[in-house]
């Protein structure tokens, strides 16, 4: 964490994705109840540095995600890189719900083959959009590198744990889903590399992990043991709860269960006091059973507040509703600011039954995963000496100032209930289809006897099925990057998207299209984000937001104002990138030199080499820069720079006189 101004700068999940220093990301692994194309092309281009038309160009797969069944499928053309793997048989689901959030990832030294990095992140939110955007949620992660393990301490060990229990839930969860495609894929090499490196790890590993899951038993059973492994055993006398979901009570105006179990769980192994104080964070306008239960809780000692996004994370014009699920206990004492023996609860499971209080199985019991740590120093409010990342309200989204009481129970909402999901993802026969090109007409070969797959077919881009030969499929038109087939099972017909691989070994992959410097301003516009539709680069766009011509235009305004087109080009590039973040500063760069490269042959940089001028030059002026990367004194402005002298040799700009 750092400080910008008055702002704590705390990661958010997508940024969890980012690569350390001098690191690429290399191969990863995911799995959770939910995810969206948008997140997962955010994640992908952090982790690999390449833009969403670049991965596509690779055609690699650098990051594979398990869902809840019931999410719909994300094809390699919605997140290139991404392979969203379907389950193998729905029937034998060993669980209600996927509901863990779990993110284990490998990166590799730039320069240094021999170096590498592996993080884990355990989040209470989803892959998606909605997260990062209108959720209150957190994540816990940690980093284990290759050169910590050759100065081991406790610490190294105790991640190392976690490391390992993390991916025995990950490789138990991926073993239910069709992976195929990963051993198709020209990827597999830098998954068999990650996968060596945590079972480096794996042979470090000492101590208990603080990494958990309810495949055999449920979290909240786990919980004390958790908490005593990693702080000692004491009892103490605040407890906060919260959970984006709560169950209804059994009965209108009784305590929901699973609150109550926590308490008794927590009191019956002595970590809370007699009369603790007990606080419940609630969603107000979505507490399901909550709403109705005020004065029972009120009752059993529970005070019921909002949950508040901390306004030195979010700023105090934020509106984000909780969706974090955490438990938070400590002693407070009057005379001191410190919160003694705090432990900390963060997963993906509610205070609700399936989500905490069941172990895993088919009809009421999630899988779902969790941490339990021990954060110090941590600080009830702020004060002299206390930084803003040690005080607990910066971290939670917790609040002392208003409670709900009997009579506030009108200001309450059930909300709507969880909704079950059906029209599963299902493995297809086939999962992949490789591209062959023939005299007597191109094929998509399939891996095997196609008589094995007499049920199956294969849809062209009007909907109707091509001619099967022998090994394959025909294809009357261009290669595709995917085809969508068709499939009876049990008497039932399903439809996926299956991804073609080209004689490279490169699954969904696409050429990298010129651009000229117009669309090359739309790969840079909506940073951070990925490009809004890469598919239509080339094709024609309206007008930029800052009144360069759309491509419509292109040719007539490449010959009457290259000037005009290039200077509004280097202005758009200098307002964005002195607003970027530190954080974002490399995934900037990278998507800028991409941009401007894949626009080297535009007939607007022809006409500066007829004016002997290089275009770019103001760019390298200070105040077209963040102040951390003003000059090449800082590890920034160097990376800054060579990005610039790299375009110029590409553009043939960089012997031409420069702008003053």
């Amino acid at each position: 964490m750092s400080r910008t101004s008055d702002k704590l700068s705390v990661p958010s999940l997508a940024r969890h994705f980012d690569a350390p220093e001098h690191f690429v990301g290399h191969f990863g692994w995911l799995c959770g109840y939910s995810a969206d194309a948008l997140f997962l092309n955010d994640a992908a281009e952090r982790f690999t540095g390449l833009t969403s038309a670049q991965r596509a160009h690779q055609g690699q797969v650098s990051l594979a995600v398990a869902l809840d069944p019931g999410n719909p499928q994300i094809s390699l053309l919605d997140a290139p890189g991404v392979a969203h793997l379907p389950i193998k048989d729905f029937s034998k689901k060993p669980f209600r719900l996927l509901h863990a959030k779990v993110a284990l990832l490998g990166f590799r030294h730039q320069h240094d083959r021999e170096r590498w990095c592996l993080r884990l992140i355990v989040s209470t939110g989803n892959w998606t959009r909605q997260t990062l955007e209108e959720s209150l949620d957190l994540a816990w992660r940690i980093d284990v590198t290759s050169d910590a393990l050759n100065e081991l301490d406790d610490q190294t060990q105790r991640c190392c744990a976690d490391l390992k229990a993390a991916y025995g839930l990950i490789t138990w969860i991926h073993n239910l889903f069709d992976g195929r495609l990963l051993e198709a894929a020209s990827s597999t090499g830098r998954r068999e590399q990650v996968d060596a490196w945590i079972a480096l790890c794996s042979k470090k590993a000492s101590g208990q992990p603080r990494v958990f899951d309810s495949r055999k038993a449920s979290l909240l059973a786990q919980l004390p043991a958790k908490i005593a492994a990693c702080s000692s055993v004491v009892a103490r006398n605040y407890l906060a709860m919260g959970s984006g979901f709560y169950e209804a009570a059994a009965t209108l105006g009784a305590v929901p269960k699973v609150p109550q179990k926590v308490v008794d769980t927590l009191s019956e192994e002595a970590l809370l006091t007699r009369s603790p104080e007990l606080d419940l964070y609630v969603n107000d306008a979505a507490c399901q059973g909550v709403a109705t239960s005020v004065k029972a809780l009120n009752r059993q000692g529970f005070k019921i507040r909002k949950a508040v996004q901390p306004t030195a994370v979010f700023g105090a014009d934020a509106k984000r509703t909780l969706h974090a699920k955490f438990l938070f206990s400590a002693n407070y004492r009057d005379n001191s600011s410190v919160c003694n023996s705090a432990w900390v609860y963060l997963g993906s499971g509610n205070l609700t039954n399936p989500g905490f209080a069941s172990k895993m199985n088919a009809s009421t019991g999630n899988l779902e995963a969790g941490v339990v740590f021990a954060p110090h120093p941590l600080y009830w409010a702020s004060g002299q000496g206390i930084q803003s990342w040690q005080v607990v309200t910066n971290l939670l989204p917790i609040q002392w100032d208003s409670e709900f009481g009997d009579d506030d129970q009108g200001l309450l909402s059930s909300g709507g209930d969880f909704e079950l999901r059906d029209e599963p993802y299902l493995a297809s026969p086939i999962a992949w289809l490789r591209w062959h090109e023939r005299k007597e007409g191109n094929e998509l070969k399939a891996d095997g006897d196609l008589r094995d797959f007499s049920d199956v077919a294969v849809l062209d881009a009007a909907g109707n099925e091509c001619p099967k030969c022998q090994t394959g499929f025909k294809w009357s038109a261009a290669q595709p990057r995917q085809v969508r087939l068709r499939w009876k099972s049990a008497e039932e017909e399903h439809e996926a998207n299956i991804p073609v691989i080209d004689q490279y070994g490169r699954v969904a992959a696409t050429e990298l299209p010129k651009l000229d410097v117009v669309d090359a301003w739309w790969q840079l516009a909506n940073f951070p984000m990925p490009p809004d539709d890469d598919e239509d680069l080339g094709e024609e766009r309206g007008n930029s937001p800052l009144g360069l011509p759309g491509s419509a235009g292109r040719a007539a305004h490449s010959i009457n104002y290259p000037i005009r087109q290039m200077m509004e080009l280097v202005e758009s590039i200098a307002a964005k990138q002195t607003e970027i973040n530190e954080e974002d500063w490399v995934l900037w760069c990278n998507r800028l030199e991409q941009a401007l490269n894949q626009a080297s042959e535009s007939p607007v940089i022809k006409a500066f080499h007829e004016l002997r001028i290089n275009p770019l030059s103001p760019l390298r002026a200070v105040p077209f820069r963040p102040f951390f990367a003003e000059t090449s004194q800082s590890s920034g402005g160097r990376l800054y720079e060579d990005v610039l002298s790299r375009v110029e040799h590409a553009w043939v700009v960089e012997q031409l006189s420069e702008i003053r």
